[in-house]
């Protein structure tokens, strides 16, 4: 297989970048200041890169100092008998260089190979503490400016497809609604065609739902944080959003039997996925398929690839039977802005990203392709090392259940949205609660403070106008630190989740929700607040 690597470092890819460009260019995109790297360093343009370990692929921007080591209280905390709890520590001298230094740990620090006591450091040096290898290397702005560029400009590219498919959703929606609506009033809802009518507006707004919530995890910038990924799972949720997406004209298959749970960003994970699934698209203009194959690499293909036999890596190949790319494409596909399309159809960003985000894992990248033959792209990740995902509190586990018919709950459900207010304090009503409705986070402050007896609990949407969810929640536990606290908001953050539970949410809901799933949130939170209380 004619092979394209990225497993060189970061600095050598731009330096083969500055080789191939006009230098007038170069300082145009600001990438000058990475070529002098006699420049004392500044904490904006300075990050440790994990090549190995653990945390392999996780990208760290430093600031004035940075404590490493097995501790939960370490800067960088890395999960690793081999490591003191206080490892080592790096500090920005007065002079503007970082200075390495080891704090005493049992099993000492490595620089480039040699034992560090206390020394300074230059960009490309590598440190070892326990079986983790970190980089430290330039930073550059730029690169996560380029990234969100390139997310937007798939969602652009996708953008025919997904209102296409929403248009055919949003049609079934309101003509069943209108049959309905025409209806005489005295027809029973028990009748066959109003029972049709109503499965029908579910299932369009579930799918509907889905390709909106998926397309938000897509485009929206989020916290980058490396953990356990579900390689079969993300794979699958790219596959979701092409077939709702692409072209009728395009089949996918894919073959997904054994595939690995690997360490990694998920988010990250996915923009690489999807761009290749764009590029393969776009490479099959008259149709055609995409196969996907994902699965542990064996030892051949990992010597093939001229990766180290002695790592796990996962596989991912992406595989097209379209147009091909000649030699000379292939030798600049991965170059940022290099395209061989108009100027419409994107800025070249899309086989850029997936260079940097497969090294940024510590992965590999290997292209084939033949003229109108079809393009393959065979991805080696790491399989790293990760824990299993915890499971819950045994006191979770074997508390009594909670029946919500029978455990009637006064509820301050807040939200901007009358439609939404109205039909989730239906679904509520129904379940035998009490519910006081707020408009705002302002209306929700007042009324829980006036309230002579407080609320069980409070229904509280996370994106609102003038006050918003995390401001209402805070200025909610001034009164009453206590106030039990269940967020809503129609996009997921795993790390603002976390902040919020950690000041004392109870949980958090996405919408949108269906019943079954708001009745247990509302499970889950009555049973944390009883633990926690």
């Amino acid at each position: 297989m004619l092979g394209y690597t990225v497993d060189r470092s970061r600095d050598e890819a731009l330096n083969e970048w500055d080789n191939s460009k006009d230098p007038s260019e170069i300082t145009h995109l600001g990438l000058e200041a990475l070529r002098d790297s006699s420049r004392p360093a500044s904490p904006p343009q300075v990050r440790l890169l994990a090549l190995a370990g653990p945390i392999a692929g996780r990208k760290l921007t430093l600031g004035d100092s940075l404590v490493l080591g097995r501790s939960s209280t370490a800067d960088l905390s890395i999960d690793d008998p081999l490591l003191s709890r206080k490892h080592a520590k790096l500090t920005l001298s007065a002079d503007g260089h970082y200075i390495l230094e080891d704090l005493g740990s049992r099993n000492g620090t490595s620089l480039n190979g040699v034992p560090a006591t206390r020394d300074a450091l230059s960009f490309g040096d590598r440190i070892q503490v326990g079986s983790s290898i970190l980089l430290f290397t330039h930073y550059d702005p730029l690169e996560e400016q380029v990234a969100q560029r390139q997310k937007l400009e798939a969602i652009g590219r996708l953008g025919t497809g997904i209102a296409h498919d929403f248009n055919n959703l949003l049609g079934a929606i309101l003509s069943s609604m209108d049959y309905v609506d025409e209806l005489s009033p005295n027809t029973p809802i028990s009748q066959e065609d109003v029972v049709e009518s109503l499965r029908d507006v579910r299932i369009a707004a579930t799918r509907a739902a889905e390709m909106t919530r998926r397309l938000l995890g897509f485009a929206r910038q989020t916290h980058r944080s490396h953990g356990p990924v579900d390689l079969r799972g993300l794979i699958e949720e790219v596959i979701h959003l092409a077939r709702r997406t692409f072209d009728r004209s395009i089949e996918i298959e894919a073959n997904l039997d054994g595939t690995p749970v690997i360490s990694g960003d998920h988010s990250q994970l996915h923009q690489l996925l999807m761009n290749l699934f764009i590029n393969a698209r776009d490479a099959m203009p008259k149709g055609g398929k995409i196969n996907v194959v994902a699965r542990r690499a064996t030892e051949a293909e990992m010597a093939m690839a001229h990766r180290p036999t002695g790592v796990a890596h996962a596989l991912i190949r992406v595989q097209d039977t379209g147009m091909g790319m000649d030699t000379d494409v292939q030798k600049h596909a991965f170059e940022p802005f290099f395209t061989t399309k108009d100027g419409e159809a994107g800025a070249g960003l899309g086989l850029a990203t997936v260079y940097e985000v497969a090294a940024a894992h510590g992965g590999h990248v290997e292209l084939w392709s033949k003229r109108d033959e079809g393009t393959a792209f065979t991805i080696f990740l790491p399989l790293g090392q990760h824990k299993p995902p915890a499971s819950r509190p045994a006191t979770l586990e074997g508390a009594a259940p909670i029946k919500l018919l029978d455990t009637p709950m006064r509820i301050l459900l807040v939200d901007d949205e009358d439609v939404v207010r109205r039909s989730a304090g239906r679904v509520l009503r129904q379940a035998g609660h009490e519910v006081v409705y707020a408009r705002d986070g302002e209306e929700a402050v007042q009324l829980y403070a006036d309230a002579q007896r407080k609320p069980d609990l409070v229904l509280l949407d996370l994106n609102m106008p003038v006050t918003g969810g995390e401001e209402t929640f805070r200025r909610l536990r001034q009164v009453d630190p206590q106030a039990p606290v269940l967020f809503v908001s129609g996009y997921w953050d795993r790390e603002l989740e976390r902040r919020l539970r950690a000041e004392g949410a109870l949980g958090f809901v996405q919408k949108p929700y269906e019943v079954g799933q708001l009745k247990e949130a509302l499970h889950a939170a009555i049973i944390e607040k009883s633990i926690s209380g």
